[in-house]
Order: structure tokens, then C-alpha cells, then sequence
């Protein structure tokens, strides 16, 4: 490997790391763990993680579907692919982990009894056409279970990110809650060919030490918006940072600051 590929690796790899480190216990992991409670998997079930990050998805249904289970995780990024493997494999967790798209899986018709597709399919470049792959592996008996952002203004943090850096003149980071519209949603699971849709919107709290922990976490990890807040030059950081904590004040408490996010939860089946 050249030495800038080996460059772009060991920053993808850092990037998956501060995401598991920083998001996934305050925001990712509360939220996937609903998602696996509502999905119920079972003993000898194989279930598939798509859009997969570092892996949460994966490690929550494990203890479910047992050592008869299958378990298999698909991320097109290769540092989230690297960290999720690491991290299973220091748990014990055996799994098939894949760095590919969810347009292309590499699976079978049919293969799985349960799809987790968790914050996943608005990074997909064709929501649609992930969609139609999910459905694609999916038994005909099983389930698909999906969790999308609502809209950004009912993400208390992220909202505040995109205000400060649109008060610097910078384009905020909007693709995580581009499907935050439930009637689009429904819309595109039907036609994907899923015929039961059931949608819930669902707030959860997420609280970090600080609010500067917080904007420092999303810098280091978040999969889009670490690359808005790239866009900042050193000299206005400070002020932006200025411009997140007064805008998050009035959630800010004696445990740092805790910020109300807001989600869809699907369950869909065939």
C-alpha cells in the first residue's frame, strides 16, 4: 500500500474508532438496542446488519441468535468494517463481515430471517435501490427493522452544529435526517416491495460531558458531519464552539448536557 492509501486507511480506521468511542454509547447504541428489542430476534435466526458502522447492530442480536445463529454485517467503509471485526472478535462474536454497498449485496436471495439497516438508509446513494437489496435477502418470512432520523430541527445537537456553521457561512451537514419525512419513508419501503410498513417516531436522550465533548465527538467520528465541521478554519473553531454552547444552553445540567434526538422506528415485513 502506498503511503497515502496507508495514510487514508489508518484516518478511516481513527474516524470508526472515535465514532465507537464517543457516539455509539450516547446516541447510536440506545438506539440500536431499541431497534433489536422491536426486531425480537431468535435462536438459530440469521440476521444481517446493513449499513453496519462498528457493528452495534450485530452485537446486540448476538446473545439472541445463539452459537445456531448467523451473523453478518455490511459497511462500505472500510475503517467502520475494521473497527467492527476488532471489536467482535474481542467480545467472541463470530461474524461474516463484508466492506461492500447495500446496493450490491453479497448475498443470496432469501438468505435472512431479520435485517437491521440501523441510521443507514440515507447515506445509501439510492435509498430506493438499497432498500429493493434488503428486501431482496430477506426471507420471505422475515422482517426488516430500520431506524432514519426525523427532522434535524428535532435533533437538538445537530441542529445547533448546522446554525453555528451556516452563521459561518458553511454548509451544514443535512444527509443523516434526509428521510425524516414518514409518508416519503413508508413510500419507499412499499415500493421496495415490502407490504406491511409500520412506522413510530421515537425521542431518546443522549448526554455528553460537555458540550464541547460533544461537538469534539461529532468532529472526530460522525460519518457526515466531521466533514462539515472540516470545513472550519482554525481560526473560527472557537467562535463556533461559542455559537453550539450558547444555542445548547438550556440543556445544558449537572451531568454535562443532555440532548433530546428524535427517530423513526420501521418494522416492515414482505
Amino acid at each position: 500500500m502506498a503511503g497515502g492509501e496507508a495514510d487514508l486507511a489508518v484516518s478511516a480506521v481513527q474516524a470508526a474508532e472515535a465514532y465507537e468511542h464517543h457516539l455509539v454509547p450516547p446516541i447510536f447504541g440506545p438506539w440500536a438496542a431499541l431497534a433489536v428489542d422491536l426486531a425480537a430476534p431468535k435462536p438459530g435466526e440469521a440476521v444481517l446488519d446493513a449499513a453496519c458502522g462498528t457493528g452495534i447492530g450485530v452485537r446486540l442480536a448476538a446473545p439472541c441468535v445463539l452459537a445456531a445463529g448467523r451473523l453478518a454485517g455490511v459497511d462500505n467503509d472500510p475503517g467502520m468494517v475494521s473497527v467492527a471485526r476488532q471489536i467482535a472478535g474481542r467480545d467472541g462474536i463470530t461474524a461474516d463481515w463484508r466492506c461492500e454497498s447495500v446496493l450490491q449485496l453479497p448475498f443470496a436471495d432469501a438468505t435472512f430471517d431479520l435485517c437491521l439497516c440501523l441510521q443507514g438508509p440515507q447515506f445509501i446513494s439510492d435509498p430506493a435501490g438499497g432498500l429493493v437489496e434488503l428486501r431482496r435477502v430477506l426471507k420471505s418470512s422475515g422482517r426488516l427493522i430500520a431506524t432514519m432520523w426525523c427532522a434535524i430541527e428535532h435533533n437538538k445537537g445537530h441542529y445547533a452544529l448546522a446554525q453555528a456553521l451556516e452563521r459561518q457561512g458553511l454548509a451544514p451537514a443535512t444527509r443523516p435526517f434526509s428521510l425524516g419525512d414518514s409518508e416519503e419513508v413508508r413510500t419507499l419501503m412499499q415500493q421496495a416491495g415490502f407490504g406491511k410498513v409500520e412506522l413510530q417516531a421515537q425521542e431518546r436522550q443522549a448526554t455528553f460531558p460537555s458540550v464541547e465533548a460533544f461537538v469534539a465527538g461529532v468532529a472526530a467520528g460522525a460519518p457526515a458531519t466531521r466533514h462539515a465541521l472540516a470545513q472550519l478554519t482554525e481560526d473560527s473553531k472557537q467562535q463556533f464552539v461559542m455559537d453550539v454552547e450558547a444555542i445548547l444552553q438550556p440543556y445544558v445540567n449537572k451531568n454535562g448536557v443532555t440532548l433530546p434526538t428524535r427517530a423513526h422506528l420501521i418494522f416492515a415485513t414482505p
